[in-house]
């Protein structure tokens, strides 16, 4: 069933990257909802065949639930552009939820919640934060109504990220570790290209596009295979 379900994610994901590059609107978006379905699918399948970690896959679901409603919402913005304000909020707090479900599922499922982890972890996502507000201008954004938020959801990606990471070199470079951690790391580089299409003048083309949305399909599908592995 999980190569099954993997498989029809790919294809569905290659549509749904064909159509938004292509055309957009609201088919493309339904196909990007049924991609994220199908990571979500994944993740349930592969917990139903592993259970050894309950309270990592619980958390890493309901995590994977709070990304499709944020990708419908962004989606969504370019649908409705009138409301298109308050589609990109609600895709922002919904990615930012299902981050507070990411974290801690890595910090409890891959046992390093002892302080000096935690600490070292903060001090990482603080100076990222202070980087991605001191580099704006630099780096030719605007982040403008949205800085704040950007700012806060930057911490939570990069929290990620970084417990993804750390988790990877406190318990060795297994299998699992090492594929959360690259998932972790393609996720949090989406979003940086994600922030130039969004608050750089001249950056919404095909190609950032694609870029951005594989590297968060391979990231999303690489976080719920790992629910397969022991």
């Amino acid at each position: 069933m999980l190569p099954a379900i993997i498989t029809i994610g790919v294809i569905v994901t290659l549509i749904f990257l064909i159509m938004r590059v292509l055309k957009g609107g609201l088919p493309a978006m339904f196909f990007k909802a049924g991609a994220s379905a199908c990571f979500i699918g994944t993740a349930c399948a592969a917990f139903s065949m592993n259970r050894s970690k309950f309270e990592y896959g619980i958390l890493m679901i309901l995590g994977f639930i709070f990304s499709l409603l944020g990708d419908v919402w962004l989606d969504l913005r370019y649908v409705y552009k009138e409301h298109e304000r308050i589609y990109t909020f609600a895709g922002f707090i919904c990615f930012m939820l299902g981050h507070i479900f990411f974290i801690p599922a890595v910090l409890i499922g891959y046992k390093i919640m002892k302080w000096q982890y935690l600490l070292i972890g903060l001090l990482i996502c603080l100076g990222f934060v202070v980087a991605c507000a001191l580099m704006e201008k630099v780096m030719k954004l605007n982040y403008g109504v949205y800085k704040p938020i950007t700012l806060v959801y930057s911490f939570l990606v990069t929290g990620t990220a970084v417990a993804a990471v750390i988790g990877m070199i406190v318990n060795g470079f297994t299998k699992k570790y090492v594929v959360l951690s690259v998932g972790a790391v393609a996720f949090l580089l989406s979003d940086l290209v994600l922030s130039s299409i969004y608050f750089a003048k001249d950056k919404n083309t095909k190609a950032n596009v694609l870029i951005n949305h594989i590297l968060y399909y391979f990231a999303q599908f690489a976080f719920a295979s790992t629910l397969f592995m022991s």
